[in-house]
């Protein structure tokens, strides 16, 4: 029987980073830490405190809220013309480049065994979902890329869309502000 991997994401503490030495041992343990946490488990949480816990709270609220609705409703949000680039994607929609591109393979043979991904030959689709919402100012003219011209998506739930833009911005100011 195999041994299952407990899902308790290590925490790493940005404030490390942003205030001991670069040559620090507590620097060198929280970047061990991260590494060790991106291999295992290939995510991580931060902690920062720049960032409101309640601006979290609120964010988090929304987005359990949103993910909670039928899939039927989260699929009015998708925008597959716009590589999914604003909007919703649901679980099992993309699936992993590398799998079938054969210069990324390439680039993948090229490496160390020990760097290589673990596995990427199944060809499974990511079982995720997200919600991307692009947090620029539109550009003062039209491009060739019909994404950078496209509207952020706002769910249609009363219940969500009200708090949707002010939540969705205030997250996004304090990640891009930390």
């Amino acid at each position: 029987m195999a041994q299952e991997q407990s899902m308790d994401l290590p925490i790493i503490d940005l404030d490390v980073f942003l205030q001991q030495p670069r040559d620090s041992e507590a620097l060198k343990a929280e970047c061990a830490r991260a590494a060790d946490a991106l291999i295992t488990y290939g995510a991580l949480v931060l902690h920062d405190s720049r960032v409101s816990m309640s601006d979290n709270d609120t964010f988090l609220d929304l987005l359990e809220d949103y993910f909670a609705q039928p899939e039927e409703d989260l699929k009015k949000d998708e925008r597959p013309e716009f590589a999914y680039q604003i909007g919703v994607t649901l679980e099992n929609t993309e699936k992993p480049k590398c799998a079938v591109d054969e210069p990324c393979l390439r680039v993948i043979e090229r490496l160390a065994p020990s760097e290589r991904p673990l596995d990427i030959s199944g060809h499974e689709p990511d079982p995720k979902c997200r919600f991307f919402w692009r947090m620029v100012e539109p550009p003062p003219y039209e491009t060739r890329f019909p994404v950078l011209n496209a509207d952020n998506v706002v769910p249609e739930a009363p219940h969500i869309r009200q708090r949707w833009t002010p939540v969705m911005n205030q997250w996004g100011t304090s990640m891009k502000n930390a």
